[in-house]
């Protein structure tokens, strides 16, 4: 049986947004399980620096992801039931230290949010066979502490390719991220044994089961807390915006989720934002303790493109403005087996 070397005392840390992208929640080799563990919760003790969050409540949405194909726009379904979606870009920028923080405001939000609902309701359905995959390629960046020198500084790291595949059911599952510090190089299978082991809403099929009315849906959301609560309202905003990363769901809910976030407490219209390629849009937002949640939209068209966390206050090094994690959708497909990639080719 394998000892955890977590603390005796759980700390209910749940917050590393600041410090690493997003990550599916998986089960991983014993080895490499202790080592990020060993990692984690070391650096939890000396950087974690949002409140605490609800370990309940974060578990609840947390298998990655993200809601939709069609949530984000521009889903093209192939005769034969494959479909690929997003846009593709180089990075060639360099991780920003600062930037200026733009002000967001509610003026204009009501009808943004309906624009973005309306495109995203719009789109064909993306439904996968329970024998296919779900694929979706992205690019992510996020936080680093350094120490060097003995001063502690957060280091944002280069933006790396990840690639997913996921079953409908959640259970078998496929990671390619060569950049990862802690996943094989040459990918690794995430596979479950039991559907016990899939998290609430942690996948497709889960998914497919949400309410597409936005007050079911926020009933949803606020299950463990209170709306008007600012630690619920920016839990609830953000396990939607975890749906919009790796995952797909039907136009309806698509168009549901987003009318449920603009009914969340503190939600903002960001009117110029920047995604990790370099793209510019709009952006729907929320702030938390430390940082603002940013969903990212073309302007004209009102795709998703993607998300980042950027500083609202002073922190190890970095100036409020400053992009401390991103994630930008490249490509979305349903594809017939693990390591197949949209054009038929396998990893």
């Amino acid at each position: 049986m394998r000892i955890s070397r977590r603390p005796q005392a759980p700390l209910d840390l749940g917050d590393f947004d600041l410090l690493l992208p997003r990550q599916v929640e998986t089960v991983l080799p014993e080895a490499r399980q202790d080592l990020l563990e060993e990692a984690l919760w070391a650096e939890a003790h000396r950087t974690a620096p949002c409140a605490p969050r609800s370990r309940a409540r974060r578990t609840a949405w947390i298998a990655l992801p993200a809601a939709a194909a069609v949530m984000a726009g521009a889903v093209i379904v192939a005769p034969d039931g494959s479909g690929t979606s997003g846009t593709s870009g180089t990075d060639t920028r360099p991780p920003k230290a600062d930037a200026k923080l733009e002000p967001g405001t509610t003026i204009g939000l009501s009808a943004t949010v309906d624009r973005i609902s309306l495109a995203a309701a719009r789109q064909p359905a993306l439904e996968p066979r329970q024998d296919q995959y779900i694929y979706v390629e992205s690019k992510v960046r996020g936080g680093r502490v350094d120490r060097a020198g003995g001063k502690e500084k957060l280091v944002v790291t280069p933006l790396r390719s990840r690639q997913v595949w996921h079953s409908p059911d959640g259970l078998k599952s496929f990671i390619y991220e060569p950049g990862h510090e802690f996943m094989d190089k040459n990918g690794e299978d995430l596979d479950l044994d039991s559907a016990d082991e899939v998290t609430d809403r942690g996948s497709y099929n889960s998914v497919k089961s949400l309410p597409t009315d936005p007050d079911a849906l926020l009933k949803r959301l606020y299950r463990w807390g209170r709306m008007g609560d600012p630690q619920a309202d920016w839990t609830a905003f953000g396990e939607i915006g975890q749906l919009l990363e790796e995952q797909i769901a039907t136009p309806r809910i698509s168009a549901a989720l987003f009318k449920a976030a603009a009914k969340i407490p503190g939600v903002t219209l960001v009117d110029k934002a920047v995604d990790a390629t370099g793209r510019t849009g709009v952006a729907i937002t929320h702030t938390g303790p430390n940082s603002r949640q940013e969903w990212i939209f073309d302007r004209n068209t009102y795709e998703y493109l993607g998300q980042r966390d950027v500083l609202v206050k002073p922190y190890r090094g970095l100036e409020p403005g400053a992009v401390t994690s991103e994630t930008v959708v490249i490509k979305r497909a349903v594809v017939n087996a693990k390591k197949e990639l949209p054009d038929g080719t396998t990893l």
